[in-house]
């Protein structure tokens, strides 16, 4: 019987599993026992909350053997809205109280700006748009998400759901407007217990209009940093319909190429994860925290993921990944839009050391379902009696993973899921440690990586690389640039490597191809090369590095007409480290480079007019600047351009003896790792009294000792005897 016809409780210790994955309290005296229970849907008779408004608890009736007797039980959960609700999707198949809502015949304002026929249905659930041709559900609009709802005073029958968590309003209009809002008040109340309102303040249509995307109505927050033709597939329509999928400062846009109206706009920090078909190299799907899901086409679409991860990272929403397999929800012991508890996280690394079901494969990807992306959130072990020793179940994560080198998962979807279940690890302080600490995994972690890299496939070589990113930058707080410094040391050792890794590099670039790999490996290069991450890079090294990254700085040019931003960003700081900090032939080179590949131009423009607010435009304005400055230092040839292209009185200001002001920020040297390391310097200082009470505390300590073991020492020990007769026992050993 599949999860989706049955409704499965897994208990232990007092705390199960409900439904997909949910965490709640059981109210019954089985909170000694390991258990699980399994109804079909069809025994349900019904499930909702217990009290009026917020709570936390709810009662599940079902039937009892074939007879029509049934039982009631309470449980407990914060997540109670969100498990109701999803529990409500499948009504129509509980025994009793097949609960279907009164439809009511509406118009939609469409983004379109016409007036559509639609049916709205008042579910126990949410509200469901229906398509009246079809009688498909076109949508539907969970109470969980409403907002509220407000009427539009001027729109004859006319009222708003406020929806999404950021007003994003939807209108419709309906001779039984105030019948719809009433039925679903009351619905969201009796079936999921929570309190929805009509607003008292009214719209006008003006107002609906300018509001219509909620705070991200702004022209900040809709005007294009990039665009990329998609084909989205959408069970809507029967073929995939072309649409702009435009990224901005802080949203994903969704606009019509016709009207360039916009569609749907979903803001960065809602994305969850970003999905490339293994069998079609254009399609992708993008995953929400609130469980909706969009799939398109695109002949760029490592440059659009690549751009898109970009974007959602710079947001702060840096628990977001690319990969090949599709999030199975039903893995997950909690919501995607929180990270889940601390038991859960112990409990799914020691399920890689010993999968429960000997499937180590599905256990490593029910670990990536439920630790987030940007690592272990759990991953210092606490003060007390009984408090597990997250380090020990860091380290036995990673030899686990690590024990599957010599024969590598013949799925590409697995390898990947391995890099990335050791990125999750590594991202934490233990983990990180554990690189030149922890035995046999430097090298155990290089075969792996090795054999990786040899599949030539853009998926698993990209999450290859990501989490050797994490290794060479710590990506947690309060890190040590010591450790940095090691984990460096060993990954920069090999000549032969770094190599294969350029050779990766120069092939994707000169072919147009692999975005995402391109990308991880500018980050590779940039915490190994650009300051201030170079500066924990061994001399030596850096060097070698610096001079086998210029022998192909053509490479580098080519990809400043790259549609990522985040690629020309990456390729800029690199030629920034290459120029300061190779020789003056190398220099020379580059300012040639820059003029017949026509990267000065194209930087010229970046540095003079880009306005913005965001931080990402920002950066790349400031490399511009330093770039562009770079390129015409002592070179006449450059100069003799500018003075082309510029006005000479604007060409003669920039021999002003005015001081160049300084307001702006610094936004390329985000890092200051002399402070950082003054910070740790003082941390480890240990005053003086504390130093002397230490001492004294480590002799009271060694006198104790003494006595314990006096105390506990055999009464043979005491006499003599056992020493005696060790003493034999040796004597016997060297006799024969």
């Amino acid at each position: 019987m599949s999860a989706q016809d049955s409704l499965q409780i897994t208990g232990r210790l007092c705390k199960v599993a409900l439904f997909y994955g949910f965490e709640v309290h059981l109210y019954l005296s089985w909170d000694m026992l390991s258990l699980e229970i399994l109804w079909p849907y069809g025994d349900i008779c019904g499930i909702g909350p217990v009290g009026k408004g917020q709570g936390t608890e709810f009662s599940l009736t079902f039937r009892k053997g074939s007879g029509k007797k049934s039982e009631t039980l309470k449980f407990s959960t914060e997540h109670r809205t969100e498990l109701l609700t999803e529990a409500l999707r499948f009504r129509t198949e509980f025994s009793e109280g097949k609960i279907t809502g009164r439809r009511y015949n509406c118009y939609k304002h469409h983004w379109s700006d016409t007036r559509k026929p639609v049916n709205l249905e008042v579910t126990p659930g949410g509200i469901d748009q229906i398509d009246p041709h079809t009688n498909r559900v076109v949508c539907s609009y969970d109470y969980r998400n409403i907002e509220g709802f407000v009427e539009v005073s001027d729109y004859q029958g006319g009222f708003c759901i406020v929806y999404g968590g950021f007003g994003r309003l939807h209108l419709f209009a309906s001779e039984h407007r105030d019948e719809i809002i009433r039925s679903a008040i009351e619905h969201a109340g009796n079936f999921i217990g929570i309190m929805l309102r009509l607003r008292r303040e009214g719209l006008t249509f003006e107002d609906f209009v300018t509001e219509r995307l909620g705070k991200y109505s702004s022209d900040e927050s809709i005007t294009s940093l990039a665009e990329f033709v998609v084909q989205k597939i959408t069970t809507r329509h029967p073929e995939p319909v072309k649409r702009i999928l435009a990224l901005t400062e802080t949203c994903l846009v969704e606009r019509d190429p016709a009207s360039y109206n916009i569609v749907t706009i979903k803001p960065f920090g809602e994305v969850f994860a970003l999905i490339c078909d293994v069998d079609n190299p254009q399609v992708f799907t993008v995953e929400f925290i609130r469980g909706q899901i969009r799939k398109y086409s695109s002949t760029e679409r490592d440059s659009l993921l690549a751009s898109l991860l970009d974007g959602v990272r710079a947001s702060g929403n840096r628990d977001v990944c690319v990969k090949m397999a599709p999030t199975q929800r039903g893995q997950r012991w909690g919501l995607l839009s929180m990270p889940v508890d601390e038991e859960v996280e112990s409990l799914h690394l020691r399920f890689l050391a010993a999968p429960p079901s000997g499937n180590f494969a599905d256990a490593v990807f029910k670990f990536n379902a439920n630790i987030s992306y940007s690592g272990v959130l759990h991953a210092v072990t606490q003060d007390g009696l009984f408090s597990e020793n997250k380090e020990k179940l860091i380290n036995n994560a990673i030899l686990a993973l690590l024990a599957q080198e010599a024969e590598l998962p013949a799925v590409n979807s697995e390898l990947e899921s391995h890099f990335q279940a050791i990125r999750r690890l590594v991202a934490s302080k233990a983990g990180f440690q554990a690189f030149t600490q922890l035995p046999k995994f430097r090298e155990k972690l290089g075969v792996k990586t090795v054999k990786a890299l040899k599949r030539n496939n853009n998926g698993v070589t990209h999450a290859a690389i990501d989490m050797l990113c994490a290794l060479m930058c710590p990506m947690h707080d309060d890190y040590d640039l010591r450790q940095e410094q090691l984990n460096k040391a060993s990954l920069l050792s090999s000549k032969k490597f770094l190599e294969n890794l350029l050779e990766k590099f120069i092939t994707n670039v000169d072919h147009g191809t692999g975005a995402l790999v391109i990308s991880s490996l500018l980050d590779f290069l940039t915490f190994a090369l650009c300051a201030p991450y170079s500066e924990t890079t061994e001399g030596q090294q850096f060097d070698m590095l610096l001079e086998m990254v210029a022998s192909n700085g053509r490479t580098l040019f080519k990809l400043f007409q790259h549609p990522s931003m985040a690629i020309v960003k990456g390729a800029g700081l690199v030629m920034k480290a290459v120029i300061e900090e190779g020789d003056k032939e190398i220099a020379t080179k580059m300012q040639e480079l820059a003029l017949s590949e026509g990267a000065l131009p194209r930087h010229l423009h970046t540095s003079l007019f880009t306005v913005s607010t965001d931080q990402r435009m920002l950066t790349n304005r400031q490399l511009s600047r330093h770039l562009v400055g770079l390129w015409t230092a002592e070179n006449p040839v450059a100069m003799n351009l500018l003075k082309r292209i510029l006005p000479t009185g604007l060409l003669a200001d920039l021999d002003s003896p005015d001081p160049v002001p300084e307001k702006d920020v610094d936004r390329m040297h985000i890092r200051d790792n002399l402070k950082i390391a003054s910070d740790q310097l003082n941390r480890n200082k240990v005053p003086e009294w504390q130093r002397i009470a230490g001492k004294a505390a480590k002799e009271v300590e060694k006198f104790a000792k003494e006595k314990a073991d006096l105390v506990l020492m055999h009464w043979r020990d005491k006499m003599g005897i056992a020493q005696k007769e060790q003493d034999r026992n040796n004597l016997d050993l060297i006799t024969i």
